[in-house]
């Protein structure tokens, strides 16, 4: 599959924001071929009730605090879950991902499985690289590429470290976007 800019986090937002109803106790993201392959262990409840009503209702009664969390003891019934995800899944996914921002308030939600894998894209994506492996847990994210330059990098991140990572991303974002319309409005200043 031929890659772009931006590559990277687009794929791992689109995957994340898809398991983020499972709200997995771990996954592992792996390249197949073409395709990407996510697995890991979630609660055997989230991942039967996913199952049988689909993942895009959980999320919507999750969302409106319809489907809480029990209270008391953890869950600690997990079970296997396995994803593939194809290019054709890929856009799919992201175009329902951006569909639901625009609806909302249209900013990402930071703390989301798809924003936190989102953040690791753009690091591999600012390396020119490739993925080779991303394991996520509750506490800490490890993730493994070949930069451009065909050399193994190993990046492990706690929840603090990556939470920084993302609001430099952000901030970035934000600056690049004031300077764009300040652009717009100076073509549009010379314009009249």
């Amino acid at each position: 599959m031929e890659q772009f800019t931006g590559y990277h986090a687009r794929a791992l937002r689109a995957i994340g924001q898809d398991l983020a109803d499972l709200l997995p106790e771990n996954v592992t993201i792996e390249p197949a071929g073409d395709n990407f392959s996510a697995h890991g262990m979630c609660s055997r409840r989230r991942l039967e009730s996913a199952e049988a009503t689909g993942f895009k209702k959980i999320g919507v009664k999750l969302r409106a605090g319809i489907l809480k969390p029990a209270a008391g003891e953890p869950d600690l019934d997990l079970a296997p879950f396995v994803r593939n995800y194809d290019a054709g899944a890929i856009d799919r996914l992201d175009e329902q991902g951006n569909r639901r921002r625009i609806g909302a308030s249209g900013m990402p939600e930071i703390y989301s499985l798809g924003e936190r894998l989102r953040t690791i894209g753009k690091v591999i994506d600012g390396h020119n690289g490739q993925l080779i492996r991303i394991y996520k847990d509750l506490h800490q994210i490890n993730f493994e590429y070949r930069d451009g330059d065909g050399n193994s990098r190993k990046v492990e991140l706690d929840n603090t470290q990556l939470y920084r990572l993302q609001r430099r991303y952000t901030a970035e974002r934000s600056d690049d976007i004031d300077n764009e319309v300040k652009d717009e409005g100076s073509l549009l200043d010379k314009s009249e």
